[in-house]
C-alpha cells in the first residue's frame, strides 16, 4: 500500500500549538489528517479566530481531523465536585472547538484511576454519567470517544455505554495503554466493547511503559487486534500516535503492513 493511501485512511496526532507554530505547512503539504491535541494551556492561549483559521486551512486542502480533549488533572467522575465541574467545562470548550473543525470525533479520557477510585467506583460512575449527559446534550453532532488508559477491565466503559445508550458515545481502544497500564486482555476488552468501538489509537511499546513507538518497533500483537477487527467487519477511525517526527513514516508503514493483511479501511 502506498504511503499516500495510508495517510488518507488515518489521523496522526499533533498538539494544536505545534500545528500552528510549525507543522501546518507540513501537514497540508504531506496531506496528513491530524488528530488535534488540546490541553489547558492551549485552551487558554488560543481563541476562536485561531481555531477557525486552522480549520479553514484544513478544509481548503480537503483534510479531515479528529480532536483529542485535555485530560491532565481531569476526571469526568471526579469525587471532588469542583474538579468535576472544571472537567465538564474544559470538555464543553473542547467540543466547541471540535465543532469548529467539524471533527469526526473527540477523544476523551475518563480520568478513572483505580489507585484512587476503586473503593469509590459506584459514586465515580454515577458522577461520570451525569457529566456525560451534560456533554452529550452540548455536542451538536461530534461523537465522544472514551479511551482506555488506567482502567484494568472494560467494566467502567461498558457501564457508561450501556447506561448512556447514545449513538454519539463510543469507545477508543488504545492498544498501547491496554498493555502499559491495563491487564493486556485484548480479546476480553474487544469482546466486551466491540459494539461501541469507534476509534483506535495505535502506538507500540514493550508491555511496561507508554513509549509511543511506531507500530512494529515494540512487542505488541497488532495482528491479533486487526484479525479481530477483520473478523467483526469493524471499520473504526484510526489514529497513529508517534511522539517524534521521525517516527511518523515508520508508523504509517507499520499501519500499511497491517492493512495489507487485514483490509479494514474506513474511507472518507
Amino acid at each position: 500500500m502506498e504511503l499516500s493511501e495510508i495517510k488518507a485512511l488515518c489521523q496522526i496526532c499533533c498538539p494544536f500549538d505545534l500545528l500552528v507554530e510549525e507543522y501546518l505547512p507540513k501537514i497540508t503539504g504531506q496531506r496528513i489528517n491530524p488528530e488535534i491535541g488540546l490541553n489547558g494551556g492551549i485552551l487558554d492561549r488560543f481563541n476562536d479566530t485561531d481555531f477557525k483559521g486552522v480549520a479553514r486551512v484544513l478544509k481548503e486542502h480537503g483534510l479531515y481531523c479528529t480532536v483529542h480533549a485535555p485530560f491532565v488533572d481531569l476526571s469526568i467522575g471526579a469525587i471532588d465536585k469542583m474538579v468535576r465541574k472544571a472537567t465538564v467545562e474544559r470538555l464543553k470548550r473542547s467540543l466547541d472547538i471540535a465543532m469548529m473543525f467539524n471533527a469526526e470525533a473527540m477523544v476523551c479520557h475518563t480520568g478513572f484511576d483505580p489507585r484512587h477510585h476503586r473503593s469509590l467506583e459506584s459514586q465515580w460512575t454515577e458522577n461520570a454519567l451525569e457529566s456525560l449527559s451534560i456533554l452529550l446534550e452540548h455536542t451538536e453532532n461530534i461523537p465522544l470517544s472514551l479511551e482506555n488508559v488506567f482502567e484494568t477491565s472494560p467494566d467502567i466503559h461498558r457501564h457508561l455505554f450501556e447506561n448512556m445508550n447514545s449513538r454519539l458515545l463510543g469507545f477508543c481502544l488504545d492498544l498501547g495503554h491496554l498493555y502499559a497500564f491495563g491487564n493486556g486482555d485484548l480479546e476480553g476488552w474487544f469482546n466486551q466493547l466491540k459494539l461501541w468501538l469507534m476509534q483506535l489509537h495505535l502506538h507500540d511499546n514493550n508491555h511496561k511503559h507508554d513509549e509511543h513507538l511506531p507500530i512494529g518497533h515494540g512487542s505488541l500483537d497488532f495482528r491479533s487486534l486487526f484479525g479481530l477487527l477483520y473478523r467483526e467487519g469493524a471499520k473504526p477511525l484510526i489514529t497513529l500516535e508517534p511522539h517524534r517526527e521521525e517516527d511518523v513514516i515508520p508508523s504509517l508503514e507499520g499501519l500499511g503492513r497491517l492493512l495489507d493483511l487485514y483490509p479494514i479501511m474506513r474511507r472518507f
